[in-house]
Protein backbone atom coordinates (compact mmCIF):
# COMPACT_ATOMS: atom_id res chain seq x y z
CA UNK A 1 0.00 0.00 0.00
CA UNK A 2 1.43 3.41 -1.02
CA UNK A 3 2.36 5.95 1.61
CA UNK A 4 -0.03 8.96 1.83
CA UNK A 5 1.42 12.15 0.38
CA UNK A 6 2.33 14.86 2.85
CA UNK A 7 4.01 18.28 2.79
CA UNK A 8 5.23 20.68 5.46
CA UNK A 9 4.10 24.17 6.44
CA UNK A 10 7.35 25.60 5.06
CA UNK A 11 6.71 23.98 1.69
CA UNK A 12 3.24 25.53 1.62
CA UNK A 13 4.77 28.97 2.21
CA UNK A 14 7.44 28.53 -0.47
CA UNK A 15 4.87 27.30 -2.96
CA UNK A 16 2.58 30.26 -2.29
CA UNK A 17 5.40 32.74 -2.91
CA UNK A 18 6.35 31.25 -6.27
CA UNK A 19 2.75 30.65 -7.31
CA UNK A 20 1.51 34.17 -6.59
CA UNK A 21 4.51 35.80 -8.25
CA UNK A 22 4.18 33.49 -11.26
CA UNK A 23 3.56 35.53 -14.38
CA UNK A 24 2.48 38.66 -12.47
CA UNK A 25 5.69 40.68 -13.18
CA UNK A 26 4.91 40.35 -16.90
CA UNK A 27 2.22 42.98 -16.51
CA UNK A 28 1.99 46.44 -14.96
CA UNK A 29 -1.16 45.64 -13.02
CA UNK A 30 -3.56 48.44 -12.21
CA UNK A 31 -2.29 50.69 -15.01
CA UNK A 32 -5.77 52.23 -15.31
CA UNK A 33 -4.94 54.07 -12.07
CA UNK A 34 -1.76 55.36 -13.78
CA UNK A 35 0.84 56.51 -11.22
CA UNK A 36 -1.41 55.26 -8.41
CA UNK A 37 -1.34 51.68 -9.70
CA UNK A 38 0.83 50.57 -6.76
CA UNK A 39 -1.75 51.98 -4.33
CA UNK A 40 -4.52 50.04 -6.09
CA UNK A 41 -2.40 46.90 -5.90
CA UNK A 42 -1.83 47.48 -2.19
CA UNK A 43 -5.56 47.95 -1.56
CA UNK A 44 -6.32 44.70 -3.40
CA UNK A 45 -3.60 42.92 -1.41
CA UNK A 46 -5.19 43.98 1.89
CA UNK A 47 -8.57 42.71 0.73
CA UNK A 48 -6.91 39.53 -0.51
CA UNK A 49 -5.65 38.85 3.01
CA UNK A 50 -9.29 38.74 4.13
CA UNK A 51 -10.06 36.35 1.28
CA UNK A 52 -7.18 34.11 2.37
CA UNK A 53 -8.57 34.14 5.91
CA UNK A 54 -11.93 33.00 4.53
CA UNK A 55 -10.30 30.14 2.63
CA UNK A 56 -8.39 29.07 5.73
CA UNK A 57 -11.57 29.20 7.82
CA UNK A 58 -13.23 26.82 5.39
CA UNK A 59 -10.24 24.48 5.49
CA UNK A 60 -10.28 24.41 9.30
CA UNK A 61 -13.80 22.96 9.23
CA UNK A 62 -12.47 19.77 7.66
CA UNK A 63 -8.62 19.85 7.57
CA UNK A 64 -8.33 16.53 5.76
CA UNK A 65 -10.62 17.52 2.86
CA UNK A 66 -9.71 19.35 -0.32
CA UNK A 67 -11.95 21.75 -2.25
CA UNK A 68 -14.06 19.00 -3.79
CA UNK A 69 -14.52 17.43 -0.36
CA UNK A 70 -15.57 20.78 1.10
CA UNK A 71 -18.13 21.16 -1.69
CA UNK A 72 -19.58 17.76 -0.81
CA UNK A 73 -19.73 18.64 2.90
CA UNK A 74 -21.58 21.89 2.26
CA UNK A 75 -23.79 21.09 -0.73
CA UNK A 76 -24.21 17.31 -0.63
CA UNK A 77 -22.59 14.58 -2.68
CA UNK A 78 -24.29 15.19 -6.05
CA UNK A 79 -23.93 18.99 -6.18
CA UNK A 80 -20.52 18.83 -4.51
CA UNK A 81 -19.22 16.38 -7.11
CA UNK A 82 -20.49 18.58 -9.94
CA UNK A 83 -18.89 21.68 -8.39
CA UNK A 84 -15.62 19.79 -7.88
CA UNK A 85 -15.53 18.76 -11.55
CA UNK A 86 -16.41 22.31 -12.65
CA UNK A 87 -13.64 23.75 -10.47
CA UNK A 88 -11.19 21.25 -11.94
CA UNK A 89 -12.03 22.49 -15.43
CA UNK A 90 -11.73 26.13 -14.33
CA UNK A 91 -8.26 25.51 -12.92
CA UNK A 92 -7.32 23.74 -16.16
CA UNK A 93 -8.45 26.90 -17.99
CA UNK A 94 -6.21 29.01 -15.75
CA UNK A 95 -3.33 26.66 -16.51
CA UNK A 96 -4.04 27.01 -20.22
CA UNK A 97 -3.76 30.79 -19.98
CA UNK A 98 -0.29 30.47 -18.53
CA UNK A 99 0.71 27.99 -21.24
CA UNK A 100 -0.27 30.61 -23.82
CA UNK A 101 1.66 33.27 -21.86
CA UNK A 102 4.71 31.01 -21.96
CA UNK A 103 4.42 30.62 -25.72
CA UNK A 104 3.91 34.33 -26.37
CA UNK A 105 6.79 35.31 -24.07
CA UNK A 106 9.14 32.93 -25.88
CA UNK A 107 8.07 34.22 -29.30
CA UNK A 108 8.59 37.85 -28.25
CA UNK A 109 11.97 37.38 -26.59
CA UNK A 110 14.22 34.35 -26.98
CA UNK A 111 12.92 32.27 -29.93
CA UNK A 112 10.97 34.47 -32.37
CA UNK A 113 11.45 31.98 -35.24
CA UNK A 114 10.31 28.91 -33.29
CA UNK A 115 6.67 27.91 -33.86
CA UNK A 116 4.56 28.71 -30.83
CA UNK A 117 2.88 25.30 -30.99
CA UNK A 118 6.25 23.67 -30.39
CA UNK A 119 7.03 25.85 -27.36
CA UNK A 120 3.60 25.26 -25.80
CA UNK A 121 3.81 21.52 -26.45
CA UNK A 122 7.16 21.42 -24.66
CA UNK A 123 5.97 23.24 -21.52
CA UNK A 124 2.73 21.22 -21.41
CA UNK A 125 4.76 18.00 -21.62
CA UNK A 126 7.06 19.14 -18.80
CA UNK A 127 4.04 20.05 -16.67
CA UNK A 128 2.42 16.67 -17.42
CA UNK A 129 5.55 14.85 -16.24
CA UNK A 130 5.58 16.97 -13.06
CA UNK A 131 1.92 16.26 -12.33
CA UNK A 132 2.34 12.51 -12.67
CA UNK A 133 5.04 12.59 -9.98
CA UNK A 134 2.57 13.84 -7.39
CA UNK A 135 2.28 16.54 -4.75
CA UNK A 136 5.41 15.82 -2.72
CA UNK A 137 7.73 15.91 -5.73
CA UNK A 138 6.23 19.14 -7.05
CA UNK A 139 6.57 20.92 -3.70
CA UNK A 140 10.21 19.78 -3.42
CA UNK A 141 10.84 21.35 -6.83
CA UNK A 142 9.54 24.69 -5.56
CA UNK A 143 11.98 24.46 -2.65
CA UNK A 144 14.85 24.09 -5.12
CA UNK A 145 13.67 26.98 -7.30
CA UNK A 146 13.00 29.57 -4.59
CA UNK A 147 16.58 30.65 -3.66
CA UNK A 148 17.64 31.37 -7.25
CA UNK A 149 14.29 32.98 -8.05
CA UNK A 150 14.23 35.30 -5.02
CA UNK A 151 17.94 36.13 -5.26
CA UNK A 152 17.68 37.10 -8.93
CA UNK A 153 14.76 39.45 -8.33
CA UNK A 154 16.61 41.12 -5.46
CA UNK A 155 19.67 41.53 -7.70
CA UNK A 156 17.57 43.15 -10.43
CA UNK A 157 16.03 45.62 -7.97
CA UNK A 158 19.50 46.54 -6.68
CA UNK A 159 20.80 47.05 -10.22
CA UNK A 160 17.83 49.25 -11.08
CA UNK A 161 18.61 51.40 -8.05
CA UNK A 162 22.30 51.55 -8.96
CA UNK A 163 21.57 52.46 -12.57
CA UNK A 164 19.96 55.76 -11.57
CA UNK A 165 16.87 55.06 -13.68
CA UNK A 166 14.46 55.32 -10.75
CA UNK A 167 12.69 58.69 -10.48
CA UNK A 168 10.23 58.95 -7.55
CA UNK A 169 8.65 62.05 -9.13
CA UNK A 170 6.94 59.73 -11.62
CA UNK A 171 4.66 58.59 -8.78
CA UNK A 172 3.34 62.12 -8.30
CA UNK A 173 0.79 63.53 -7.93
CA UNK A 174 -0.58 60.82 -5.63
CA UNK A 175 -4.35 60.32 -5.68
CA UNK A 176 -4.68 63.10 -8.24
CA UNK A 177 -8.30 62.12 -8.94
CA UNK A 178 -9.12 60.84 -5.47
CA UNK A 179 -9.70 57.28 -4.31
CA UNK A 180 -12.41 56.50 -6.86
CA UNK A 181 -10.18 55.43 -9.79
CA UNK A 182 -7.91 53.49 -7.42
CA UNK A 183 -10.76 51.48 -5.93
CA UNK A 184 -12.35 50.92 -9.34
CA UNK A 185 -9.04 49.47 -10.55
CA UNK A 186 -8.45 47.35 -7.45
CA UNK A 187 -11.90 45.76 -7.31
CA UNK A 188 -12.62 43.27 -8.65
CA UNK A 189 -9.78 42.98 -11.18
CA UNK A 190 -6.68 43.16 -8.99
CA UNK A 191 -8.38 41.22 -6.22
CA UNK A 192 -9.20 38.43 -8.67
CA UNK A 193 -5.71 38.42 -10.18
CA UNK A 194 -3.41 37.71 -8.52
CA UNK A 195 -4.61 37.72 -4.91
CA UNK A 196 -7.74 35.53 -5.02
CA UNK A 197 -5.91 32.85 -6.97
CA UNK A 198 -4.88 31.59 -3.53
CA UNK A 199 -8.06 29.51 -3.75
CA UNK A 200 -5.75 26.81 -5.12
CA UNK A 201 -4.53 26.33 -1.53
CA UNK A 202 -7.88 24.69 -0.78
CA UNK A 203 -6.62 21.82 -2.92
CA UNK A 204 -3.18 21.56 -1.30
CA UNK A 205 -3.76 22.41 2.38
CA UNK A 206 -5.08 18.90 3.10
CA UNK A 207 -1.62 17.49 2.37
CA UNK A 208 -0.23 19.67 5.17
CA UNK A 209 -2.99 18.73 7.63
CA UNK A 210 -0.45 17.10 9.94
CA UNK A 211 1.29 20.47 10.41
CA UNK A 212 -0.22 22.97 12.83
CA UNK A 213 1.65 25.87 11.23
CA UNK A 214 0.29 25.63 7.70
CA UNK A 215 -2.06 28.57 8.26
CA UNK A 216 0.65 30.79 9.77
CA UNK A 217 3.05 29.89 6.94
CA UNK A 218 0.40 30.81 4.38
CA UNK A 219 -0.27 34.21 5.96
CA UNK A 220 3.45 34.95 6.23
CA UNK A 221 4.13 33.97 2.62
CA UNK A 222 1.16 36.03 1.46
CA UNK A 223 2.53 39.12 3.23
CA UNK A 224 5.90 38.63 1.53
CA UNK A 225 4.27 38.27 -1.88
CA UNK A 226 2.03 41.33 -1.41
CA UNK A 227 4.95 43.56 -0.40
CA UNK A 228 7.07 42.25 -3.27
CA UNK A 229 4.41 42.81 -5.94
CA UNK A 230 3.61 46.32 -4.71
CA UNK A 231 7.34 47.17 -4.63
CA UNK A 232 7.94 45.83 -8.15
CA UNK A 233 4.91 47.72 -9.46
CA UNK A 234 6.12 50.98 -7.91
CA UNK A 235 9.69 50.49 -9.17
CA UNK A 236 8.57 49.84 -12.75
CA UNK A 237 6.35 52.92 -12.60
CA UNK A 238 9.27 55.03 -11.32
CA UNK A 239 11.49 53.74 -14.15
CA UNK A 240 9.09 53.99 -17.10
CA UNK A 241 6.37 56.39 -15.99
CA UNK A 242 2.65 55.82 -16.55
CA UNK A 243 2.67 56.88 -20.22
CA UNK A 244 5.27 54.33 -21.34
CA UNK A 245 4.23 51.57 -18.92
CA UNK A 246 0.68 51.65 -20.28
CA UNK A 247 1.72 50.91 -23.88
CA UNK A 248 4.43 48.28 -23.37
CA UNK A 249 3.55 44.60 -23.70
CA UNK A 250 6.22 43.58 -21.15
CA UNK A 251 6.96 46.62 -18.97
CA UNK A 252 9.25 44.74 -16.56
CA UNK A 253 11.39 43.58 -19.45
CA UNK A 254 11.43 47.12 -20.86
CA UNK A 255 12.60 48.57 -17.54
CA UNK A 256 15.42 46.05 -17.08
CA UNK A 257 16.68 46.65 -20.63
CA UNK A 258 17.49 50.22 -19.55
CA UNK A 259 20.12 49.01 -17.05
CA UNK A 260 23.61 50.04 -18.16
CA UNK A 261 26.43 49.88 -15.61
CA UNK A 262 30.11 50.52 -16.37
CA UNK A 263 29.55 49.60 -20.04
CA UNK A 264 29.62 46.02 -18.87
CA UNK A 265 26.41 45.02 -17.08
CA UNK A 266 23.62 45.06 -19.66
CA UNK A 267 21.25 42.78 -21.60
CA UNK A 268 19.68 41.56 -18.37
CA UNK A 269 16.40 41.01 -20.19
CA UNK A 270 17.45 37.38 -20.66
CA UNK A 271 17.59 36.98 -16.87
CA UNK A 272 14.09 38.45 -16.54
CA UNK A 273 12.80 36.07 -19.19
CA UNK A 274 14.25 33.07 -17.36
CA UNK A 275 12.67 34.27 -14.10
CA UNK A 276 9.32 34.54 -15.83
CA UNK A 277 9.82 31.03 -17.19
CA UNK A 278 10.26 29.74 -13.63
CA UNK A 279 7.14 31.54 -12.45
CA UNK A 280 5.09 30.33 -15.40
CA UNK A 281 6.27 26.74 -14.96
CA UNK A 282 5.25 26.74 -11.29
CA UNK A 283 1.87 28.25 -12.08
CA UNK A 284 1.13 25.94 -15.02
CA UNK A 285 2.09 22.84 -13.04
CA UNK A 286 0.31 23.91 -9.85
CA UNK A 287 -3.00 24.59 -11.62
CA UNK A 288 -2.66 21.46 -13.78
CA UNK A 289 -1.94 19.30 -10.72
CA UNK A 290 -4.80 20.89 -8.74
CA UNK A 291 -7.17 20.18 -11.61
CA UNK A 292 -6.12 16.51 -11.72
CA UNK A 293 -6.39 16.21 -7.91
CA UNK A 294 -9.92 17.61 -7.97
CA UNK A 295 -10.91 15.03 -10.58
CA UNK A 296 -9.50 12.33 -8.34
CA UNK A 297 -11.33 13.67 -5.30
CA UNK A 298 -14.62 14.30 -7.09
CA UNK A 299 -15.00 11.08 -9.06
CA UNK A 300 -12.13 8.77 -8.06
CA UNK A 301 -10.13 9.17 -11.28
CA UNK A 302 -6.46 8.15 -10.66
CA UNK A 303 -3.95 10.99 -10.86
CA UNK A 304 -2.06 9.74 -13.97
CA UNK A 305 -5.34 9.18 -15.81
CA UNK A 306 -6.60 12.62 -14.83
CA UNK A 307 -3.34 14.22 -15.97
CA UNK A 308 -3.56 12.35 -19.28
CA UNK A 309 -7.13 13.56 -19.76
CA UNK A 310 -6.53 17.21 -18.84
CA UNK A 311 -3.22 17.70 -20.66
CA UNK A 312 -4.63 17.64 -24.22
CA UNK A 313 -7.47 19.92 -23.12
CA UNK A 314 -4.99 22.50 -21.78
CA UNK A 315 -2.81 22.30 -24.88
CA UNK A 316 -5.66 22.37 -27.38
CA UNK A 317 -7.50 25.23 -25.65
CA UNK A 318 -4.34 27.37 -25.83
CA UNK A 319 -4.93 27.71 -29.59
CA UNK A 320 -8.50 28.98 -29.31
CA UNK A 321 -7.37 32.58 -28.83
CA UNK A 322 -6.36 33.82 -32.30
CA UNK A 323 -3.95 36.59 -31.23
CA UNK A 324 -2.04 37.73 -28.18
CA UNK A 325 -4.14 40.89 -28.07
CA UNK A 326 -7.31 38.81 -27.82
CA UNK A 327 -5.62 36.56 -25.27
CA UNK A 328 -4.77 39.53 -23.03
CA UNK A 329 -8.21 41.08 -23.43
CA UNK A 330 -9.94 37.84 -22.53
CA UNK A 331 -7.73 37.27 -19.52
CA UNK A 332 -7.30 40.77 -18.10
CA UNK A 333 -10.70 42.18 -18.98
CA UNK A 334 -13.48 39.61 -19.44
CA UNK A 335 -12.25 36.70 -17.29
CA UNK A 336 -11.47 38.91 -14.32
CA UNK A 337 -15.12 39.98 -14.21
CA UNK A 338 -16.28 36.34 -14.00
CA UNK A 339 -13.68 34.65 -11.79
CA UNK A 340 -15.00 36.29 -8.56
CA UNK A 341 -18.03 33.99 -8.92
CA UNK A 342 -15.98 30.95 -7.93
CA UNK A 343 -13.17 32.76 -6.12
CA UNK A 344 -15.36 34.87 -3.82
CA UNK A 345 -19.11 34.23 -4.04
CA UNK A 346 -19.02 30.44 -3.77
CA UNK A 347 -16.61 30.40 -0.78
CA UNK A 348 -18.63 33.20 0.86
CA UNK A 349 -21.78 31.10 0.48
CA UNK A 350 -20.05 28.19 2.18
CA UNK A 351 -18.81 30.45 4.96
CA UNK A 352 -22.29 31.69 5.87
CA UNK A 353 -23.72 28.18 5.92
CA UNK A 354 -24.11 26.54 9.33
CA UNK A 355 -20.62 26.09 10.71
CA UNK A 356 -21.79 23.75 13.45
CA UNK A 357 -23.51 21.19 11.29
CA UNK A 358 -20.71 21.18 8.72
CA UNK A 359 -18.18 20.40 11.45
CA UNK A 360 -20.43 17.72 12.91
CA UNK A 361 -20.92 16.20 9.48
CA UNK A 362 -17.16 16.08 8.90
CA UNK A 363 -16.57 14.56 12.34
CA UNK A 364 -19.35 12.01 11.75
CA UNK A 365 -17.80 10.96 8.44
CA UNK A 366 -14.38 10.55 10.08
CA UNK A 367 -15.93 8.60 12.95
CA UNK A 368 -17.79 6.28 10.55
CA UNK A 369 -14.60 5.69 8.63
CA UNK A 370 -12.76 4.98 11.87
CA UNK A 371 -15.44 2.53 13.07
CA UNK A 372 -15.39 0.75 9.72
CA UNK A 373 -11.63 0.36 9.92
CA UNK A 374 -11.81 -0.72 13.57
CA UNK A 375 -14.51 -3.27 12.68
CA UNK A 376 -12.33 -4.84 10.04
CA UNK A 377 -9.37 -4.89 12.39
CA UNK A 378 -11.48 -6.38 15.19
CA UNK A 379 -12.86 -9.06 12.90
CA UNK A 380 -9.37 -9.97 11.84
CA UNK A 381 -8.18 -10.19 15.43
CA UNK A 382 -11.20 -12.29 16.46
CA UNK A 383 -10.65 -14.66 13.56
CA UNK A 384 -7.00 -14.95 14.47
CA UNK A 385 -7.82 -15.63 18.12
CA UNK A 386 -10.42 -18.27 17.22
CA UNK A 387 -7.98 -19.93 14.89
CA UNK A 388 -5.33 -19.96 17.61
CA UNK A 389 -7.72 -21.52 20.11
CA UNK A 390 -8.83 -24.13 17.61
CA UNK A 391 -5.25 -24.99 16.85
CA UNK A 392 -4.48 -25.29 20.53
CA UNK A 393 -7.39 -27.66 21.06
CA UNK A 394 -6.57 -29.87 18.13
CA UNK A 395 -2.87 -30.02 18.63
CA UNK A 396 -2.70 -29.78 22.40
CA UNK A 397 -5.07 -32.58 23.52
CA UNK A 398 -3.33 -35.41 25.50
CA UNK A 399 -2.73 -38.53 23.45
CA UNK A 400 -4.18 -41.83 24.57
CA UNK A 401 -1.92 -44.07 26.72
CA UNK A 402 -2.83 -47.05 24.56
Amino acid sequence: MSKPEGISAGQIGIFLILFCIGSTPMFELGIDARQDSWIALGAAAIAGLGVLWGYRTLQNRAPEEDLAGLFKLHFGRAIGTALGLAMGLLLAYESMRNVRDFGELTSMTLLPETPIWCVMLLITGIAFYTVTKGVETFFRITQILLPAHAGSYVLLLVLLLASGRIEPDRLRPMLENGLGPVLDTAFPDLLAFPFSQTIVLLVYWKYAAASKRAGAASYGAYAVVALFLVAVNAVIMMVLGPAIASIKALPTLEAVELIRLASFIERLDILVTLLLYIGLYVKISALYLASALLLRSACGLPLPAGALMIGPIIYGAAFLEPTNTFHLWLGLELSLKLTPIYQLLLPALMLVMGIGWVKRKAERQRAEGGRAGAGKTGAGKAGGADGAKGGSRSGGEPRSSS
